[in-house]
Order: C-alpha cells, then sequence, then structure tokens
C-alpha cells in the first residue's frame, strides 16, 4: 500500500505536556523511536529553567493528537542543544519514546533543498486557548545569518505563528516533506506575521540520527550529505564519551565519599546520588553503542 506523505506527516506530529498537563509546543516523529522538538518546549514541560545546559532527566507527556488523541506516551531526552543565540543548531532537542506508538503514527520524512523562496507551507501548532490544535499556512524566504529560515504570512485571514507553534514541522507542499522545526515568531512587529524555522540540513547537523529521513532536493543523499552525517555522528560520539568520562569520575569521588560516611541518612543520600549516576551511564553507553555500531536509526 501506497503511504501518502501528507498523511504520514499528520500522523507525525505530536502534542507536548507540560507536568500540570497544559499543552506547551509540538514536535514530531522522525523515527519509529524518536521524535524531534524544541529545547525550549522541554523546559517548558518540565517546568525548569530555559538556560540548563546539561540534557533534563524528567519524563515528558506526548501524543499524536491527528491519529490517538489523548493516548499519551511517554520520552526522555538522548539528544540535547540548549538554547544559545551565538550557536548554529541551538535549541534542539532529541527525545526516545518509552511507550508503545499508536498504530497509526508515523515517521515523517524530512526534505531540503538549495533554492526554498516562495514555496508554500504549512504548519499545526497550539497556541494559547487551541489545545486541539490550529493550522497555519504560509511561504518559505531565506536563510538568516544564524541559519533559520525566515516564513512569513501576508494573508490578512488565518492565524500567525505565534507561542505554541515551537518545536512543529513545517510542512512544504512543493517538496511534498517537512523543510524544519518551527523555533520562534516575531513579537515586535505586529503587523507582520513573520516567524522563523531550524532547517532541515541544521538539523541533520546537529544530530545525525535524522540522516535516514533526510531526502535531498528529491534525491537520497549524496556523498557530500554522508560526510557531513559521519562528522556530526563523530562530534557526538566525542561529546559523550567527554560526558561518560565525568560521571565515571563522579561516580568514583561519590563512592569514596559513601564509603567513609558514618551518618546512615546521608550515606543512604550517596547512595541515591550513586545510583542515579550509574542509570545516566548506562543511557549514554546505550547512545554510545547505537552510534558506533551503525544501528542509531532503528
Amino acid at each position: 500500500m501506497t503511504i501518502n506523505p501528507n498523511d504520514s506527516f499528520k500522523a507525525s506530529i505530536t502534542r507536548i505536556f507540560h507536568t500540570n498537563g497544559a499543552v506547551v509546543g509540538a514536535g514530531f516523529l522522525v523515527s519509529g523511536q524518536y521524535v524531534l522538538t524544541c529545547a525550549h518546549v522541554v523546559t517548558a514541560a518540565l517546568g525548569i529553567s530555559g538556560n540548563i545546559t546539561e540534557a533534563p532527566t524528567g519524563s515528558i507527556d506526548l501524543d499524536f493528537p491527528l491519529v490517538a488523541p489523548g493516548q499519551k506516551i511517554k520520552a526522555q531526552v538522548v539528544f540535547w542543544q540548549p538554547m544559545n543565540p551565538l550557536a548554529v543548531g541551538e535549541d534542539i532537542a532529541g527525545l526516545r519514546l518509552e511507550g508503545v506508538l499508536p498504530n497509526d503514527a508515523q515517521p515523517v520524512q524530512l526534505v531540503t533543498a538549495d533554492e526554498l523562496w516562495a514555496h508554500p507551507i504549512r504548519i499545526f501548532g497550539f497556541p494559547s486557548g487551541h489545545n486541539n490544535g490550529v493550522w497555519a499556512s504560509g511561504v518559505l524566504r531565506d536563510k538568516l545569518a544564524n541559519s533559520w529560515v525566515q516564513i512569513e504570512d501576508d494573508k490578512v485571514p488565518g492565524l500567525r505563528v505565534e507561542r505554541g507553534f515551537s518545536g512543529a514541522p513545517v510542512w512544504d507542499e512543493t517538496l511534498a516533506g517537512v523543510v524544519g522545526m518551527t523555533v520562534a515568531a516575531e513579537t515586535q512587529r505586529q503587523e507582520g506575521k513573520v516567524a522563523f524555522i531550524i532547517p532541515t540540513k541544521v538539523l541533520n547537523q546537529a544530530w545525525s540520527i535524522l540522516g535516514q529521513s533526510l531526502d535531498v532536493g528529491g534525491k537520497q543523499p549524496n556523498e557530500k550529505t554522508e560526510r557531513v552525517m559521519s562528522t556530526a555522528r563523530k562530534l557526538q560520539i566525542e561529546r559523550l564519551e567527554r560526558k561518560l568520562e565525568k560521571l565515571k569520575k563522579d561516580y568514583r569521588d561519590v563512592g569514596e565519599k559513601e564509603q567513609r560516611e558514618g551518618n546512615p541518612q546521608e550515606r543512604n543520600n550517596l547512595e541515591l546520588q550513586l545510583q542515579s549516576i550509574a542509570d545516566q551511564m548506562g543511557e549514554i553507553e546505550q547512545q554510545l553503542n547505537e552510534l558506533k555500531d551503525g544501528n542509531e536509526y532503528s
């Protein structure tokens, strides 16, 4: 059976919730196990500071509102590029699903092209008062100095892309695929419907797991794209290995302190710290094994 790309797009969209049940933003399924969203959507969901540099450890609730509304699944952060206006590829979070996918949920097709100007787009988001979601449309413009791409809608009717659309996939009607992720909206000039997306090319360079879903201008990834993916993968491995070494040192230090501690309550607290560090090391080792074995797309 042929899968309609537009149906896959709708079936990939996720709705992300705060711990109190409020909707804070969107995301989208990029494989059978992974969801992409903005880092600031994750911090909003967990109710923590948006300036956090290390990947949060709390569980995030999400569902697939257009195919399985209310069927919540928990997810954990496995890739983290925090908000940093001075960096390219910032404000990106990758989530790994812990539950079973709804039967109708599908990963989306990611696309990119050198020329995007005036391509018509559609976006599904959750602005204030619209927990069931609403559609916005517009056109692509071009790349900015920080590698984001500007989008705008010069029609009078229709909703603007605003707070609540963050993390949403951007569907390109011309390329029949997702060209990026909504990240911010213009708030200083209310007369214009202007917003910004992180293009697929930047997303892929930041998180190599997206390479499997990438279509380059309607073609499969070429040799240059494969080299970019390989470089990104190596950088990710190096970052994880550094983090693992730091956790190993922390584990040794806390273990030595636990052995010397005479207070039972404090000793119990140290044992809990050891377990938390061990859990984090296990997660990182699993990610490293997947990356090194070339199975990160499973």
